[in-house]
């Protein structure tokens, strides 16, 4: 499945389906007025006191550090929609705790939605199981973030992002200059051209689907993955205020590290 988002948030998105050119999903993000958001937190059993999700666990850049406390503990909600506008998923925010909701399944918290209630950091790569298959495992770079098939030994999932989908055969008149930023695909009529530009581009998920598993509970963790990952290794991250323009102090911190790197 190829799905391309049709803005930069990642959390106020359509999902188009590349094969179909329909729209698959609708991702929408709002916030919760406080007199809803109790009764919506005590519905779903998560209590402001609760342990923090991994989200927490990854403290925020030192120049997003001045956050107000109170913009961290807004209450907001995610919601996966299909086409015909039946609730697939469902995320009560506290802050940047998410209460998960699948289908009629109350997963819980992050940590729920994965195979494992701790992470290993190590110092150039993420890895967390899923909870569907023990063999397929989230496995997350500073620049990449793939599902992977440790049994077979395939991967199974990536998240193309700032990317521009050529046909192959244009991409080969150029392989000599171009080969290293290719996305490889199964289907050979198309290639991803790295644009390296935040913003430039669009972004697409692409994965094989698992019959263990909905399709939508693949996509939330990606994009629970993203959040994580950015986190991680010091990327800029998401941000709920004003998330249009995210992609734009992305390219900006960009360009700030590699003059560091460049200069020191």
């Amino acid at each position: 499945m190829l799905l391309k988002f049709t803005a930069a948030d990642m959390l106020n998105t359509s999902l188009i389906d590349v094969t179909t050119g329909e729209r698959a999903y609708e991702i929408v993000t709002i916030m919760i007025p406080s007199e809803a958001a109790e009764s919506l937190l005590a519905t779903s059993g998560s209590e402001i006191s609760s342990p923090p999700s991994p989200v927490d666990a990854v403290p925020p850049t030192s120049q997003y550090a001045s956050t107000s406390k109170s913009a961290e503990q807004a209450r907001r909600r995610t919601q996966i929609l299909d086409p015909s506008g039946n609730i697939l998923v469902d995320i009560i925010w506290n802050g940047r705790q998410p209460s998960i909701t699948i289908g009629d399944e109350k997963v819980g918290a992050l940590t729920d939605l994965f195979g494992s209630s701790t992470i290993r950091f190590m110092p150039k790569i993420l890895c967390i199981p899923t909870r569907f298959d023990t063999e397929y495992i989230w496995t997350a770079t500073a620049d990449s973030l793939t599902l992977y098939d440790y049994d077979a030994d395939l991967v199974k999932g990536t998240f193309h992002q700032n990317v521009i989908r050529l046909r192959a055969s244009k991409l080969r008149q150029n392989s000599s200059s171009s080969s290293r930023t290719l996305y490889p695909r199964t289907d050979s009529a198309f290639r991803f051209l790295q644009t390296h530009i935040p913003g430039f581009g669009s972004n697409y998920l692409e994965f094989k689907p698992h019959f263990l598993a909905l399709d939508v509970e693949i996509i939330i963790s990606f994009l629970m993955m993203e959040i994580l990952r950015r986190g991680r290794f010091c990327l800029t991250p998401y941000t709920f205020d004003r998330s249009r323009l995210w992609h734009l102090k992305e390219a900006k911190d960009r360009v700030v590290r590699r003059l560091r790197r460049y200069t020191m």
